[in-house]
């Protein structure tokens, strides 16, 4: 029997033939992460588990009060650091799911973005979802983070890959790197050959995961454009390497590359979106260059390129981006190529896991939820998509 079966789920929400898929979630745990991931020494006090579950109590009463995001998110890993194994934060994520669904999980190669070391280094993170990949096998399908200054990166990537259970690769440029780093070149490569998902990040302004180091002189020029990078220094900076135009780089080069832009943008550029305007000098006449959101340079890139999906985790925990998101699968070309994720476990402090995908469901509607559930997940894994 396989593991997976054992965990007990709310059958009665299980829809005749729709196999419900994550694409975008996380299991990593606070010993995954480096001593100076969160303010205040919290990572090391959050070790001792009575702290984590007062805290996260008391910043989950002051949600009732709007919390920041940064604050929101650190409750949700206080949630999580009850858990002892990347195993344990699955088996609670899938208990929120009818049997049968599956799950992305993206490993995150905290390593190199600057705030230094964890109790468990990310290839004992490897090795935790390795061992989900056999033992979750048809439910987890665990991807390998890629980071350009990792030394035997292709190495250790293609292993993952080919021996290992790993389905495909995760990048996230917010740790320090832009996503045409050449050090990454052969791996989205061998990822076009042979159609395997690569999923980034792919939203403004992360309020935790970004380069905690020092912004040099050399950071602050664009390789590709020579343009000098704004920002101040953390996360408002590091949204500099993680914009979706970079994008474009990748793919001149991959144009078959099925690749997944995670939050499609982010909350904070729907909602620029929806509230801004870029008027040019008249009505006839187009918004002046460079003008627009994020998520209007990904549905570019996804009309312009095939292989081009965005997932909408964490993006669509807020009601009021729900109509938009209607609106842009009422366009067939995007429709199919746009992908259920939570983010989770990110995700429990603003909408819990099941709250939030039974409002997403209850919204679209069964066929539109099917397709960006079920239907698009499959397209966009490929060979793992047809394992059930």
């Amino acid at each position: 029997m396989n593991v997976a079966d054992l965990i007990p789920r709310p059958e009665s929400l299980q829809a005749p033939s729709l196999v419900i898929h994550n694409v975008h979630s996380h299991v990593f745990t606070v010993r995954h992460v480096p001593a100076r991931f969160l303010p205040l020494r919290l990572v090391a006090v959050l070790r001792h588990k009575g702290f984590a579950r007062f805290l996260d109590w008391a910043l989950r009463l002051g949600s009732r009060f709007r919390v920041p995001d940064a604050l929101g998110r650190i409750a949700s890993f206080c949630s999580a650091a009850e858990h002892d194994s990347q195993e344990d934060v699955l088996r609670d994520m899938m208990g929120f799911y009818p049997r049968g669904t599956r799950f992305g999980l993206l490993a995150m190669d905290f390593d190199f973005m600057g705030a230094g070391k964890a109790e468990y280094d990310y290839l004992e993170q490897l090795k935790g979802l390795e061992d989900i990949a056999r033992d979750y096998a048809g439910a987890a399908f665990p991807f390998v983070a890629l980071d350009p200054r990792r030394e035997g990166l292709a190495e250790l990537a293609i292993d993952c890959v080919e021996r290992r259970g790993f389905q495909g690769f995760k990048i996230y440029p917010p740790f320090g790197y832009f996503p045409f780093d050449e050090a990454l070149d052969p791996l989205l490569a061998y990822a076009e050959e042979r159609g395997l998902p690569v999923i980034t990040h792919c939203s403004f302004g992360s309020p935790l995961t970004y380069w905690r180091g020092p912004i040099t002189a050399a950071m602050r020029v664009h390789p590709k454009t020579g343009e000098r990078l704004l920002g101040r220094r953390g996360r408002e900076f590091a949204s500099n390497w993680s914009a979706p135009a970079n994008y474009r780089y990748v793919l001149e080069r991959h144009p078959r590359l099925r690749l997944c832009l995670g939050h499609m943008g982010g909350a904070v550029e729907w909602r620029n979106f929806l509230y801004t305007s870029w008027p040019g000098k008249s009505v006839q006449e187009p918004p002046p260059a460079g003008a627009g959101t994020w998520l209007e340079t990904v549905i570019e890139l996804m009309r312009e390129y095939e292989g081009v999906y965005a997932d909408i985790a964490y993006t669509a925990y807020d009601p009021v981006l729900l109509p938009l998101l209607k609106v842009l699968l009422a366009d067939e070309r995007l429709a199919s190529r746009i992908l259920f994720g939570s983010d989770s476990y990110m995700l429990q402090m603003d909408a819990g896991e099941r709250e939030f995908s039974i409002r997403l469901r209850g919204y679209l509607g069964e066929k539109l939820f099917r397709k960006i559930a079920d239907e698009n997940p499959r397209s966009w894994l490929g060979e793992a998509g047809t394992r059930d």
